[in-house]
């Protein structure tokens, strides 16, 4: 139960008074107080209010609500309001059993601003680091048609959803991140520990070296003698990566060079197509506007050309025509895309075609992402092992020589 700290005089003496008190709300806490204590209130906060969750942010600076968490809950709320509790209790019960201390901090002042009289999307849109314009926006629409149940089950589906296709995305670029660094350290190991050993040996017996021999231990002194050169280019190549990246002409640029990357830029389409069409399509059904549920879906896709031909499409829907009139002239969409809209726009099924895009790209994501992975792994071994040998080489060569003139 929500603790109120409190300010205020006696009925009787006219003497100032403070303490704490337990209450459903900040009404029957002044009720409360007034009736057992003869306490008129002059100022009363809540502790597990908004501002006390404010207060706790240095706590959970390194905490932050998953979109797994979020999920769960958003499942759970759906359940208790279809079930027909009151909107009150559902919230109460949801913040007895959240653990992400962020997440029932929120809910626990979501509930206190909703027992204060204020609708649940005003209460959430105090929390945008927690609940995303389309969760606001469809929350908003659930409440306004009567179906806050049905609107918040659409809502866990999509969460759900966006935490599989972050996870095949991820699945996607782990291995050959690993790879990579396991190479990385290899080289690492071989320039510090094993190529400095064979130079001494090399210099003690005067043998002639390569051409090929001599640029690896250069390297390999380069490595340990100016190894900070190489930390601080790294970071200035990443941070001037990131403000190419953060302009709106790099990041275009950036965007565009992903779209055209062998294996990797098919799925970068797809992942994208497939986030526009399910957030659209949940939207849609949810009762929120077409333009509004375009505006949302823009800032959901993350590739940038992608996001300038939705927003092509919602100058051409604002206009009169067609979504897919303008999607059509687009090249990063493909003809199945465009045409399973025109289906839908004439049929007036417009959200079940989206459907069916999504479900279709999702399942190519997976395939392709299972090809890709198939492939990398001989090749990173391929690469791996060239590494290795391409050292050994360089060191053995110098070493027949010596072995050869002592015979």
């Amino acid at each position: 139960m929500p603790v109120y700290t409190y300010k205020g005089y006696d009925v009787d003496t006219g003497a100032a008074r403070k303490g704490k008190i337990e209450a459903e709300n900040p009404k029957a806490a002044r009720s409360k107080l007034r009736q057992k204590n003869k306490v008129i209130v002059s100022e009363m906060k809540e502790e597990t209010s908004l501002e006390n969750v404010k207060q706790k942010k240095s706590i959970t600076f390194f905490k932050k609500v998953s979109l797994q968490d979020l999920a769960i809950t958003t499942r759970q709320f759906a359940t208790l309001i279809q079930a027909h509790v009151p909107l009150d209790d559902s919230l109460r019960a949801l913040t007895a059993q959240v653990e992400n201390i962020v997440l029932r901090n929120t809910m626990s002042a979501v509930k206190d601003q909703v027992s204060e009289g204020k609708s649940l999307t005003e209460a959430m849109t105090k929390f945008p680091g927690v609940f995303s314009k389309l969760y606001i926006n469809m929350t908003r629409a659930g409440e306004s048609s009567g179906s806050l149940g049905l609107v918040l089950e659409r809502l866990a589906d999509y969460l759900e959803y966006q935490e599989a296709v972050k996870g095949k995305v991820v699945s996607a670029i782990s291995y050959p991140a690993i790879m990579i660094i396991a190479n990385l350290s290899i080289i690492a190991y071989l320039f510090v520990s094993v190529v400095p050993k064979l130079t001494k040996v090399f210099a003690n017996l005067k043998v002639p070296l390569p051409w090929y021999t001599s640029a690896l231990i250069r390297i390999s002194e380069f490595v340990q003698n100016r190894w900070y050169v190489i930390i601080l280019v790294v970071v200035l190549g990443v941070v001037t990566f990131k403000s190419w990246v953060a302009s709106e002409k790099g990041r275009r640029k950036f965007d565009g060079i992903c779209l055209k990357l062998p294996l990797f830029g098919a799925i970068i389409q797809r992942v994208n197509i497939s986030r526009f069409t399910t957030t659209l399509s949940t939207l849609l059904s949810s009762g929120v506007p077409i333009m509004s549920a375009l505006e949302i879906t823009r800032n959901v896709v993350a590739n940038a050309l992608i996001a300038e031909v939705i927003d092509d499409s919602k100058l051409a829907v604002q206009e009169g025509k067609s979504l897919s009139s303008a999607i059509e002239k687009s090249e990063h969409f493909p003809p199945l895309v465009t045409h399973m809209i025109m289906t839908g726009e004439r049929t007036g099924q417009l959200e079940e075609m989206l459907v069916h895009v999504s479900k279709a790209y999702e399942a190519e994501v997976e395939r392709k992402i299972s090809t890709i992975i198939s492939l990398l792994e001989p090749i990173m071994t391929l690469m791996m092992g060239g590494i290795v040998v391409i050292v050994v080489i360089a060191m053995i060569v110098p070493m027949l020589s010596v072995m050869n003139s002592i015979r």
